[in-house]
């Protein structure tokens, strides 16, 4: 946090607008993972001057970091909303970015956490095609990816009801998100095994995956998110 602060003020300092724009997103969110704060005004604010102004791309980011993390402080709803206005401006743009997996990634995991939600939540369709996504880039980089598939693939075997491999592949992304050094992925992984766990009455199970993905975000540095899954964990 303090090297973006550092680089911030170097930015304005040698009037760097547009890379001071563009790493103002990335500052919210590292900041809202650190200490759990509330941008929400500043960020809208934001949005509307990118707006008025054309500059879609900053917009554009302030949404992909807003999905990340409400989805990883659980705010599903917030995530949707944001995920719905960044593909309504994605329509105006010539030029979209996919950052190699990662927006589809965490759109699939939103469509997954709702579907959890509700039973009448319709998920099928936009699943089918983010999977076919993440195959793709799967394919392509496949340190990159092999655990963002393999989440998403336990994500969806939960929700219909297929436990065994939904466990399997539980672990595998696990495994995969440690071997490639995604640590904040590891810990997303391991809190979704211990939803898993804790839906099917397995309390001690959910303990343990709860216990490592709050021990990795500390590691992370996401001292927020840590509190949050300390106080959120149901018993």
């Amino acid at each position: 946090r303090k090297n973006i602060e550092k680089f911030e003020k170097q930015m304005i300092e040698y009037k760097q607008t547009t890379v001071y724009m563009h790493l103002l997103p990335t500052k919210w969110a590292v900041s809202d993972l650190i200490l759990h704060t509330n941008n929400k005004m500043e960020q809208e604010s934001f949005m509307q001057e990118g707006l008025e102004t054309n500059n879609l791309v900053a917009v554009t980011d302030v949404c992909i970091y807003g999905v990340i993390v409400a989805y990883i402080y659980n705010n599903y709803e917030l995530a949707a909303a944001l995920m719905q206005k960044r593909r309504e401006l994605e329509k105006k743009m010539t030029r979209i970015t996919t950052l190699y997996g990662v927006i589809d990634f965490y759109d699939g995991l939103v469509f997954l956490a709702l579907a959890h939600k509700s039973s009448e939540f319709e998920w099928t369709s936009e699943i089918r095609d983010i999977m076919a996504k993440m195959e793709k880039f799967a394919s392509i980089g496949k340190s990159n990816n092999e655990h963002k598939l393999r989440l998403l693939e336990a994500e969806m075997k939960s929700r219909i009801g297929e436990e065994g491999n939904a466990i399997e592949q539980y672990k595998l992304a696990i495994a995969a998100s440690e071997k490639n050094g995604f640590i904040h992925e590891q810990a997303i992984a391991n809190e979704r095994a211990a939803d898993f766990f804790l839906r099917n009455g397995n309390k001690s199970k959910a303990s343990r995956y709860y216990g490592e993905a709050n021990n990795l975000y500390l590691r992370w540095g996401a001292q927020g998110k840590a509190d949050e899954l300390c106080k959120s964990i149901p018993f």
